[in-house]
């Protein structure tokens, strides 16, 4: 093969080099005129939007009317809007340590807020305002955001409110203990009152006129009186202040039924009332708080003795339907209306209200009962007739 032919066209390998010199030359024409001027311009309007969204955010910041700053992983402040200027008593916007606007901050690792994108709420008093500060990290532009708001009036009725709770604390505190030594005042004179009132009568038992034996008997009836006043007393503060904790144990009710009745046998007998007591089931036993359940006991039947001048107070033990022990305490007084049965457990309440009312009584009783029988899961149910009578049954919860 000659010089002349081993150059010429003819020749595979001349040919394959020229095929490869022209392809790479379209190639390297298509990028520098095409692609090239493409990628600019793309790069270029890349930029723009950036910028763009920047001096959006940027004039978002300054138009907000709370402060707004950035920091950088050393704490230092780089950027603040003019709400966020005028919190640093300064003109100077960068440079400021963080923790000296906010010294809440002071020990806090911001770095790692900033690498691992968390957010905190700090609340700080500055100027004689509370702000509370938000502290976002935003770790692909390792920077850190904080957006602050002004809460000084939410704070000032917060710190309100906790000192109208502390005096209200304070005077529920002083009103018990008020009723408690004064009940204990009045409670130890009248419990010698009732005693030598006992003495006296035995001991002139056979000179005691009509007139000295009615004396007699209202001293008693007052003094019992005014004992079940100050128990009462004693139980509402008792139980407001939290003071009473339920002590469960097994309680004979039939037993418990019949003691009461045994103590209110003089009353019943100066009303001429009949006094019943029907125990229609054996499974007498139920675990509860025997104080408490005396208190329901006592009050419901006191006032069934007071609000029936004839007739008879019935007392049923039975279960109901579905297993459960009850009480049942029906009377032939002089009923309630159905729209004061809704009332019936407010505390110092009456139907008839007044000085002139017919019937003594402070209205505390049931009221008393009904927060007892809540602290023992006992449910007080009430059927009332005006003229007719009423009818309360405990319902226990087992």
């Amino acid at each position: 093969m000659t010089v002349d032919s081993f150059f010429s066209l003819s020749n595979p390998i001349i040919f394959s080099i020229l095929l490869l010199v022209v392809v790479l030359a379209l190639i390297f024409i298509f990028y520098k005129y095409i692609v090239q001027p493409m990628r600019t311009h793309f790069d270029a309007e890349k930029l723009d939007i950036k910028l763009q969204y920047a001096q959006l955010m940027a004039a978002f910041a300054e138009a907000d009317p709370d402060p707004v700053f950035r920091f950088d992983e050393t704490g230092k402040i780089t950027m603040t809007n003019e709400a966020g200027t005028n919190l640093l008593h300064s003109s100077q916007r960068n440079g400021k340590n963080l923790n000296i606007l906010i010294p809440e901050v002071a020990g806090m690792d911001l770095n790692s807020y900033i690498k691992e994108g968390k957010t905190i709420d700090v609340v700080s008093k500055i100027k004689d305002k509370y702000y509370k500060f938000t502290l976002t990290g935003l770790p692909e532009m390792k920077i850190g955001q904080i957006y602050g708001s002004d809460i000084t009036e939410l704070k000032l009725a917060e710190e309100k409110l906790k000192y109208a709770l502390t005096k209200a604390e304070e005077s529920e505190k002083i009103k018990s203990y008020f009723l408690a030594q004064m009940s204990h005042e009045i409670r130890s004179p009248l419990t010698a009152v009732l005693g030598f009132n006992s003495i006296i009568k035995d001991e002139i038992a056979e000179n005691v006129t009509p007139n000295l034996e009615f004396a007699f008997n209202a001293i008693e009836k007052s003094g019992r009186r005014l004992t079940r006043t100050i128990d009462q007393l004693l139980n509402m503060a008792n139980l407001q202040t939290g003071g009473y904790e339920p002590k469960l144990e097994g309680v004979d009710i039939q037993r418990l039924i019949e003691h009461i009745m045994e103590e209110y046998s003089p009353d019943i007998f100066s009303k001429n009332l009949k006094f019943l007591f029907e125990h229609k089931t054996q499974d007498k036993f139920v675990r509860i708080d025997k104080y408490g359940l005396t208190q329901i006991l006592e009050s419901i039947i006191d006032n069934a003795i007071k609000y029936t001048n004839r007739g008879e107070i019935k007392i049923i033990l039975d279960k109901n339907k579905e297993g459960k022990k009850f009480v049942s305490i029906t009377d032939t007084g002089i009923g309630m209306s159905k729209e004061y049965v809704n009332d019936l457990f407010k505390p110092f309440t009456q139907e008839i209200m007044g000085y002139n009312r017919p019937f003594e009584g402070n209205g505390l009783g049931l009221a008393v009962s009904k927060r007892y029988a809540e602290l023992n899961n006992i449910d007080i149910l009430v059927d009332s007739e005006k003229n007719v009578g009423s009818v309360f049954t405990i319902l226990f919860d087992e």
